[in-house]
């Protein structure tokens, strides 16, 4: 029979490899989760790279540039803000909507409005798998 010691010891051990699993798990996770990207997205030819909190287009793009999501949903919404130097929604501005239903490509130009984007600093929110990628990048 086992004294209460003994099995107060081995139940701590237990609960600190539990805990060390958890913590190993959560840590592998976050190393390789993405909060901005979670599936690939690319605009006017440029894959999106993963940021902090937002991912990036690189180089700015033509105000109809072909953006494309790798996604299996049939549905995908964008929206799409202008922002300012912080990366702050522009006061007044209204958010343009771009949706692909059974595709995964259009062009920037198609907004739900049919208005074509000034140049200038944009977010977009791709939402997609029950997803969002937060997209910072530039029309010139």
């Amino acid at each position: 029979m086992r004294s209460c010691a003994e099995f107060g010891i081995n139940r701590f051990l237990m609960n600190g490899r539990l805990l060390f699993f958890i913590m190993s798990a959560a840590l592998a996770y976050g190393l390789f989760a993405s909060d901005s990207l979670p599936f690939p997205v690319s605009l006017g030819g440029q894959a999106a790279k993963d940021g902090t909190p937002f991912a990036k287009i690189g180089n700015p793009v033509a105000a109809d540039a072909e953006l494309a999501v790798d996604s299996k949903s049939d549905m995908i919404i964008v929206n799409v803000n202008m922002v300012n130097a912080k990366n702050e929604p522009v006061q007044g501005s209204t958010p343009a909507v771009i949706l692909l239903q059974g595709k995964t490509k259009t062009n920037l130009d198609k907004t739900m409005d049919g208005k074509e984007l000034p140049a200038g600093n944009y977010i977009m929110s791709v939402v997609s798998e029950g997803k969002t990628a937060s997209i910072l990048f530039t029309i010139k």
